[in-house]
């Protein structure tokens, strides 16, 4: 074989091997519907498309993230809704106890039987515990956050997890915080007005004082003397300015987390642009491609049979 010759067949195998990539891609194409095989196809779109990817994999993180945190913040505020009913059903009690003067011995028992179980309710309820997590213990979540007598044993550092870039949402809370806890006794605010409240019924049934100490007596709250149903109002109103702050917080988990939900089918919609393939178009491609190796092929075959005599005919 000449020179010429080998130079035509190299040049016809090269070709060969082309046009077949090209029908293996095209056919493949339409089989599979995607466009991008493989990286070397389109590299920028690759490129483009992974990082897509990733963005809707943090989008993803972060979701289950909300979902978690949702569930914590919908606990959280339940138990805080409960607490603050239960306070505004006794400060009804420890008005009209205040504007009773006098009680006989039996009624006295009854309301303090009363404020003692409404005392216990409310520091159950503080004692919430999701499976053995404590929300209302800061980090410390393995015991209850409160003792029985109202006093805050949890932790004050709380723990939380990012729900957005830059954004982080409780998952455990500081009970001192949140429940209102009294910065000079270290007790509940609401629960030691309540103590306060029964110590004074005791003293007026044993005949040792009177019910008039009621609006008389005070307590300690973060550094004043205050009286007692003044006291059971900050309490009270602590626990729901902060219920208040936990509505806010579901209101920004359920904002992103339809932010997230658009991002992510627009980011979806993006990969399949750069994915997916027309199959009009891969069609067409394939057509292209076909006919070209067919054409290839044709011409190879009337150069393999010319030779030197065919000009002289």
């Amino acid at each position: 074989m000449r020179i010429t010759d080998l130079i035509k067949y190299d040049n016809y195998i090269k070709n060969d091997q082309i046009r077949q990539n090209e029908i293996e891609k095209y056919s493949k194409q339409i089989s599979t519907g995607k466009k991008l095989l493989s990286p070397s196809d389109d590299t920028v779109a690759t490129v483009a498309s992974l990082r897509l990817k990733t963005i809707n994999q943090n989008i993803e993180r972060y979701g289950r993230n909300m979902d978690f945190v949702l569930n914590v913040l919908d606990s959280a505020e339940t138990q805080l809704n409960s607490i603050v009913e239960a306070g505004q059903e006794v400060r009804v009690e420890i008005v009209r106890l205040l504007n009773t003067g006098v009680l006989d011995k039996e009624d006295a028992k009854v309301l303090r039987d009363y404020f003692s179980n409404m005392k216990d309710y409310i520091i159950k309820q503080a004692n919430f515990k999701i499976g053995d997590t404590a929300l209302f213990g800061g980090i410390k979540t393995q015991v209850d956050p409160f003792a029985s007598d109202g006093t805050y044993q949890g932790e004050t550092v709380e723990t939380k997890v990012p729900v957005a870039p830059g954004v982080e949402l409780n998952t455990t809370f500081n009970g001192k915080v949140y429940i209102g806890v009294n910065s000079t006794s270290n007790k509940m605010i609401i629960t030691e007005a309540i103590d306060k409240i029964v110590e004074i019924i005791d003293r007026a049934v044993s005949g040792t004082g009177s019910l008039g100490e009621l609006n008389t007596a005070t307590i300690n709250v973060n550094g004043q003397d205050v009286k007692i149903l003044d006291a059971f109002d900050i309490g009270l109103n602590n626990v729901m300015e902060y219920r208040s702050v936990i509505g806010t917080q579901v209101k920004t988990i359920q904002d992103l987390k339809t932010i997230n939900d658009q991002n992510k089918v627009f980011n979806n919609d993006l990969i399949s642009k750069l994915e997916d393939t027309e199959t009009a178009e891969a069609i067409t491609n394939l057509q292209k491609a076909q006919v070209a190796y067919q054409a290839l092929i044709s011409v190879f075959n009337q150069n393999r049979q010319l030779s030197l005599l065919d000009f002289f005919k």
